[in-house]
């Protein structure tokens, strides 16, 4: 694998700086990619953060979109479906990717951060939201040579007067003072960590890479689309580099969002998906030449309007949700789940259906590998601190949470020997 083995990150204090001068007021509305138009929950929401129909003044960030005009169209048709009329959401030049569907190249905006009359547009604004895309281009825009620009720093001062930022997919990227730029959960976990000023390629291999996000959310590192794209393992990792600093990570599924209230320091997972929390408060990293080996990593999983608060650490379920700790409705024995053909694949299903609501065992085990002699073995498994939360909420489709479920990450060797026959 040609891929560097150190990372050599400094990453900015710049938000920290703010963040203790003034304690910002606002919402942050972070969404995990692939916004679904139907999330009444997300954009409703985010339109009552922003004032309501008649009074919100919504400010597009395009930057990060290969189109930016399109896709800021499309989100302004989302907008005007819940009420919001057309004329108050506003696109704001910045970009760096011409966009095809247009006769003006808007490759030529990429240096309209710098531009006092735009910072002045956003200051009569009460929401700004960052399309997703690359968040590359996002941090490179608005941070040119790691310094705010004036237009980063009227989103700042929207924010701390009690607006509210959002963004999807890159633009939730972008949030953490940490940014993860690149890498998957495999090569990770393998230890492929790459310089914060490596080029790396888009490809399946890709080492991960950390950079200086934007820092709006200051409880941990941000990870996005991140049910679909498997990007638990690569959050693990992201948290553990921060060493002495932040040990919370925060992975966002698609059509999902983190609503977080600054002022309260809570959050709430709203959305057709969820949240999960990563605590490595208490976790034990042991020296593996094979791979991440990390002791008691504790999750927790939280969706349909559960909430988090961060003073205390403490899961707050939906108000309708009963307890399966003690009255587990499953009673599946030895749960292990190794791929596609193995029920309950999604993490959310599998720590809830065959952990937190399955009496039939205390522990399940997960299995990754990619076929080249490296597996990693998950533990997940259940003690006096995990609860689990059930309800339906819509219909008959299960809405389940879990709190404080633990595991532990073990690499090893494994041989496969396939005898098929002819």
């Amino acid at each position: 694998m040609k891929i560097p083995y150190l990372l050599a990150l400094g990453l900015s204090l710049s938000s920290a700086f703010l963040w203790a001068k003034q304690q910002p007021q606002g919402q942050l509305m972070i969404v995990g990619g692939a916004l679904a138009s139907s999330n009444q929950a997300v954009y409703q929401q985010f339109i009552q953060s922003a004032g309501g129909t008649e009074q919100a003044r919504v400010v597009v960030i395009p930057t990060a979109s290969s189109q930016p005009v399109k896709y800021f169209r499309q989100f302004q048709q989302d907008l005007a479906r819940y009420g919001v009329p057309e004329q108050q959401v506003q696109l704001l030049p910045i970009a760096v990717k011409d966009d095809k569907s247009t006769a003006e190249d808007e490759s030529l905006w990429q240096n309209n951060a710098t531009d006092p009359k735009l910072a002045a547009q956003i200051q009569q604004a009460t929401a700004v939201w960052f399309l997703g895309g690359d968040q590359n281009h996002l941090v490179d825009s608005l941070k040119p040579d790691g310094n705010n620009s004036p237009v980063l720093d009227a989103v700042w001062q929207l924010y701390q007067r009690g607006g509210i930022v959002g963004g999807t997919s890159a633009g939730a990227a972008i949030m953490s003072d940490t940014m993860i730029a690149s890498g998957s959960s495999w090569t990770a976990l393998a230890r492929a960590v790459a310089s914060s000023d490596t080029v790396v390629n888009e490809t399946s291999d890709e080492p991960l890479q950390l950079r200086t996000g934007l820092g709006f959310f200051p409880e941990g590192v941000i990870d996005q689309h991140f049910d679909r794209r498997a990007r638990f393992g690569r959050l693990i990792v992201a948290v553990a580099e921060q060493g002495s600093g932040s040990a919370l990570g925060f992975g966002v599924d698609e059509d999902s969002a983190l609503f977080y209230q600054a002022k309260t320091r809570q959050f709430q997972a709203l959305g057709s998906g969820g949240v999960t929390v990563i605590d490595l408060r208490q976790a034990k990293k042991i020296s593996n030449p094979l791979g991440l080996q990390m002791e008691n990593i504790r999750l927790s999983y939280l969706q349909g309007g559960d909430q988090y608060d961060m003073n205390s650490h403490q899961l707050l379920p939906h108000p309708a949700k009963v307890k399966t700790t003690g009255a587990e409705y499953g009673d599946h024995p030895r749960p292990v789940m190794s791929g596609v053909f193995s029920a309950n694949t999604r993490l959310k299903d599998f720590i809830t259906f065959e952990l937190t609501d399955n009496k039939g065992a205390n522990e399940a085990v997960s299995y990754l590998h990619q076929g080249n002699g490296l597996v990693f073995e998950l533990t997940f498994s259940k003690d006096e601190k995990t609860l689990g939360y059930w309800q339906y909420l819509d219909g008959l489709k299960d809405n389940s949470s879990a709190y404080q479920v633990r595991l532990d990450i073990v690499p090893g060797r494994i041989q496969i020997d396939l005898k098929p026959q002819h």
